[in-house]
């Protein structure tokens, strides 16, 4: 018996996206490590890591299905969320807003 080339396609894909997680588990990994160790001060390092965890993202997301617009919408719409449920931490709501500002802006969604 053969297999059909959509079977090929779905573990291709499988694959994929067991790599992407796992790149995504180790950045979180290092992330916590270099926050655990104090690493803090070596900001070039950890934005490298945040800006791989965000990159990511948005592969998975597109490996599951969901458009790059559909993640930025959803991520405007839990910042407007939280920005109304945390309303008694106003320094959280004021760095909520000014990310939703951000996102706002740069995807002008």
């Amino acid at each position: 018996m053969s297999m059909y080339k959509g079977d090929f396609d779905i573990t291709k894909t499988i694959r994929i996206i067991e790599r992407l997680k796992s790149q995504l588990l180790s950045n979180v990994s290092a992330l916590f490590s270099n926050m655990a160790e104090g690493n803090t001060g070596d900001n070039n390092e950890n934005i490298d890591i945040l800006a791989d965890i965000i990159i990511l993202s948005y592969l998975l997301s597109d490996r599951l299905g969901v458009s790059n617009e559909a993640l930025d919408v959803k991520l405007i719409n839990k910042l407007r969320l939280a920005s109304l449920q945390d309303a008694e931490n106003a320094e959280w709501v004021q760095e909520i807003l000014t990310l939703s500002k951000h996102l706002n802006k740069s995807r002008q969604i």
